[in-house]
């Protein structure tokens, strides 16, 4: 089931899967729903498109998932296989020099820390 909370306009303000006081039951197919979810209120939403244009940011959580749960060491960024380290220190590099391009026109105060920037700890082997 899919609820929904709506503001006075009638407009869609909150989606979620359990029921709330506030919430209502609705349909995927809503077009109340269908709006909020569009990319752009012109269009009709698209889910394949939203899913294309999602997966970046989405990819992005994960890798930030990945790295809260190594640096909490619940996992070891040896305990992922040899094609996932690869690609996630390779994703990590581009990150870290994109960051390094933004932290050059920041203050110094919102520059990371040395322990956030951290490819690896001295824990973590590639081999």
């Amino acid at each position: 089931m899919l609820y929904a909370t709506f503001d006075s306009q009638g407009k869609v303000t909150g989606l979620s899967e359990t029921p709330d006081s506030d919430a209502q039951e609705v349909s995927l197919r809503d077009t109340r729903v269908l709006e909020f979810l569009s990319m752009n209120d012109a269009q009709e939403f698209d889910p394949d498109a939203f899913l294309d244009q999602s997966d970046k940011s989405t990819i992005r959580i994960l890798e930030d998932l990945i790295d809260t749960l190594i640096g909490l060491h619940l996992i070891r960024f040896t305990d992922l296989p040899m094609p996932a380290q690869k690609k996630l220190l390779s994703r990590k590099v581009a990150r870290n020099l994109v960051r390094g391009e933004t932290d050059n026109a920041t203050d110094a105060g919102e520059r990371q820390t040395k322990e956030e920037s951290n490819i690896l700890d001295e824990g973590d082997q590639l081999f």
